[in-house]
């Protein structure tokens, strides 16, 4: 997958490559200035592709070149050490197959003299009519001054050719091997039938001791020692080639796997912000509806006061003057005064027991040491105590204990949904249930009254409604109605399950 991800970039990479040479070639003739336009053109439209790609496609691009380059660099030091080696060796073996054939015929330079005809004729016998002469091309004797002291080509006994460095260092005890191009002056009569040799200088001891008495120099035909060479350079591409496909294809599927996770984990992080926005955004809207609940409701206290209570303590208060500005007289069958005290006395109690019920409506009983379910309980105890109605309650079990913010509004919930299905709905039976489902906590508040239309509400009789709402949003839960007209009423509210 990744190899054809990069190959694939690549050849869009040629296209345009010869897309550009062509039109090169067809705008060669404008001009260096339209040239220079068009080499930023090519440079442009290079880095707007690399732009285009995502992190792993460009490191399955580069990173395939980058291998490339290193398996042809080790491939070709490997190809290198693989033919220096094999003439390397097969120089040595064939050196002393050939020390043993001549070796013998050379021992008299030991004294420092010439090679005799004799053994000259021997030489020239040994290369014709021996095996060695179908594995040998050519045969030098040189002295360790540099001296041909036998060739095959006569013209060569008894010149120096100095230059040798070869000799050199062969007379040191060395056997050198290389293929030779046959470029030296001493190698005319080689060029003639041969391109290239494979050449030995190798020295020649003294029997019985490690004095070099000679050097010999041979040359042996190249074409099975280019084979094996071919061959093992063949192998060590080969290995090179898997080694490196091995290596590009695991660091890819690597890059390729964390690459995944950082995409998996930038498209959480993005949906996790996308969610975040939008709570936030839902967090402002509904603190903005708090705040307007919060007036209206306050508007609603005010307005209670001041029909209940400020009302009968206005009418208390007339009276109290009127009665300072009368003298007052007792009467035993009952004065006007009397009645007047009277009509203060049944004013002043109406008006505290508006206060106390709008206290009470306001204030929360104690419920922190409480569990969920008995808070829930309570509300509905609550309910039926003021209003004598029947309520059924479905509490499941292993509730949570909730946190004060919840059970807050789980009592307000129940206590405003049941409050209205008394005075709305016509019916006098409830139902209340409280349970789990999945991470939620979840209550409903039925009844099987009139029902309503929730979109026909107006802003002031959906101020309950709106408060239960808001409650359960700001606990980050979700707040439903389910109702329409003589169906009944189903409010539901889940709230996130802290444990």
């Amino acid at each position: 997958m990744a190899i054809a991800e990069a190959a694939k970039h690549m050849v869009g990479l040629r296209q345009f490559m010869f897309s550009y040479r062509a039109g090169r070639r067809r705008s060669a003739a404008r001009g260096k200035g339209f040239m220079f336009k068009q080499g930023w053109a090519l440079a442009k439209g290079i880095a707007a592709r690399i732009a285009r790609l995502t992190l792993f496609q460009a490191f399955a691009v580069f990173s395939i070149a980058v291998f490339l380059v290193g398996a042809l660099a080790i491939g070709r030091y490997m190809a290198g050490e693989v033919k220096s080696g094999v003439i390397g060796r097969t120089g040595a073996v064939t050196a002393l197959y050939v020390d043993s054939f001549i070796s013998p015929y050379l021992q008299e330079l030991a004294q420092g003299g010439a090679i005799s005809w004799q053994h000259v004729e021997e030489l020239d016998s040994l290369l014709q009519t021996t095996p060695l002469g179908n594995e040998i091309a050519a045969l030098k004797v040189w002295s360790l001054g540099g001296d041909v002291l036998y060739a095959h080509d006569r013209r060569l006994l008894g010149q120096h050719f100095p230059e040798n460095e070869h000799v050199q260092e062969a007379a040191q005890g060395r056997v050198l091997a290389s293929l030779s191009r046959l470029s030296r002056t001493e190698n005319v009569l080689e060029r003639q039938q041969y391109s290239r040799l494979l050449e030995v200088y190798a020295p020649v001891y003294r029997a019985g001791g490690d004095q070099v008495i000679a050097v010999a120099e041979f040359y042996q035909r190249p074409d099975d020692l280019l084979s094996a060479i071919n061959s093992a350079q063949w192998r060590g591409w080969l290995m090179v080639g898997l080694a490196t496909l091995a290596m590009y294809l695991l660091l890819v599927g690597l890059v390729r796997r964390a690459s995944n996770t950082i995409a998996t984990q930038h498209r959480r992080l993005r949906g996790l912000a996308a969610q975040n926005a939008l709570l936030a955004k839902r967090l402002q809207r509904v603190a903005a509806q708090k705040v307007e609940t919060d007036e209206r409701l306050l508007r609603r206290v005010a307005q209670d006061l001041h029909d209940g209570p400020a009302q009968d303590l206005s009418l208390a208060l007339l009276r109290i003057a009127a009665l300072r500005q009368a003298p007052v007289e007792a009467s035993s069958n009952g004065s006007p005064s009397e009645e007047d005290f009277r009509l203060v006395q049944t004013a002043l109690e109406s008006a505290l027991r508006e206060v106390r019920q709008v206290a009470s409506g306001l204030r929360l009983p104690e419920m922190e040491g409480l569990p969920l379910a008995q808070v829930a309980a309570k509300a509905v105890t609550d309910h039926q105590r003021k209003t004598g109605s029947r309520v059924e309650m479905q509490l499941a079990d292993g509730l949570p204990s909730g946190t004060l913010a919840q059970k807050i509004a789980v009592y307000r919930i129940v206590q405003e949904a049941l409050g209205n299905s008394y005075r709305h709905a016509g019916v006098e039976e409830q139902t209340v249930s409280l349970g789990r489902e999945g991470p939620w906590i979840r209550l409903d508040v039925r009844d099987q009254g009139r029902g309503f239309q929730p979109e026909a509400l107006s802003q002031a009789s959906s101020l309950g409604l709106r408060g239960m709402q808001e409650r359960v949003e700001l606990l980050g839960g979700a707040f439903s109605i389910e109702s329409k007209p003589g169906s009944g009423t189903t409010i539901t509210a889940r709230m996130p399950d802290t444990g």
